[in-house]
């Protein structure tokens, strides 16, 4: 005999519904989801309540942490997450093939990328087509294409999901950079693994293409700060607060920061560019990624410098 939550019943849970739980599963605090939802929390919680009475389970645990999935929740979870795929689908199949150049193009990356390189590169498109509109979010995060919370995004390391086209785009070059005043205090990481040395680290929930080589080359240096996103970083080390691995677009241009040099070099990872498979053959977003790979393309030099 199956399970009450094998099979939702239609006339008693609407799509409001289940995306409050796949929304809460997501999120994990009651707050959390009512700003996605864009309702209060009592109204999250009383919804909540009410679908739990009307499915006669608890669909999540409580704890002081936040809310998680209990066995009926997971399986409700995975009958709306096929709902969303569906509806998401129908979506790209039919959004903007008829506008051409018309409309919004959300593009995410990183916010030192946003900041360094993606902004010029997209703000040339503004000109040429009036009816275009970007939207560049800068997220450490990574946003989710196949639930549309971005149209492309860029990442220093291959997109995963299978709904994805992906192309490599440009390699990008770090570096290990300080302070003039830190490096007189304290002398050039050279020997010793970085002891009496201090590193400006990337927080655990943050992506970071130069946690391993760190690890393995300054191993004894502690870790003074840590951040969850380059900007941050880049202005610690200014201060002087420690050794920060920086792109080299970025630190290459501070004239206060010495890059300093070290064995072996830092990581060169490529920059992969990705959109929902679905959203290739929307004419805006189409053109938006010809234009960036192209001007990344011709941004390589910058990007990955020799020496």
């Amino acid at each position: 005999m199956r399970s009450r939550m094998d099979a939702i019943d239609s006339r008693r849970v609407n799509w409001d519904d289940l995306r409050l739980v796949l929304v809460l599963s997501r999120r994990g605090t009651l707050s959390a989801a009512a700003r996605e939802l864009g309702v209060t929390q009592p109204t999250v919680g009383r919804r909540l309540a009410a679908l739990e009475r009307r499915l006669g389970a608890k669909l999540f645990v409580r704890s002081s942490d936040g809310f998680s999935l209990s066995s009926s929740g997971e399986r409700a979870r995975a009958q709306a997450e096929r709902m969303e795929e569906a509806a998401l689908a129908v979506e790209r199949g039919v959004a903007g093939r008829d506008e051409g150049m018309r409309g919004t193009v959300r593009v995410t990356a990183s916010e030192w990328l946003v900041t360094n390189v993606l902004a010029d590169v997209v703000g040339s498109l503004g000109p040429n087509h009036p009816e275009l509109r970007i939207e560049l979010v800068a997220d450490q995060r990574h946003l989710n294409l196949a639930r549309r919370e971005a149209d492309l995004a860029l990442r220093p390391r291959p997109f995963e999901h299978d709904a994805i086209v992906q192309r490599a785009t440009a390699k990008l070059a770090f570096g290990l950079y300080a302070s003039r005043a830190y490096l007189v205090d304290r002398g050039t990481p050279t020997a010793h693994g970085g002891a009496d040395h201090v590193l400006i680290a990337m927080t655990e929930d943050a992506g970071d293409v130069a946690r391993a080589w760190l690890a393995s080359v300054l191993p004894l240096a502690r870790q003074g700060v840590r951040t969850n996103g380059r900007d941050a970083m880049t202005a610690l080390a200014v201060a002087g607060a420690g050794l920060a691995c920086l792109a080299r677009i970025v630190g290459d241009a501070i004239p206060c920061l010495e890059r300093v040099e070290v064995t072996p070099a830092p990581p060169t990872p490529t920059l992969w560019m990705g959109m929902h498979r679905d959203a290739r053959d929307t004419p805006r977003v189409a053109a938006v990624a010809t234009h960036v790979a192209a001007q990344l393309k011709a941004k390589q030099a910058e990007l990955c410098p020799p020496g």
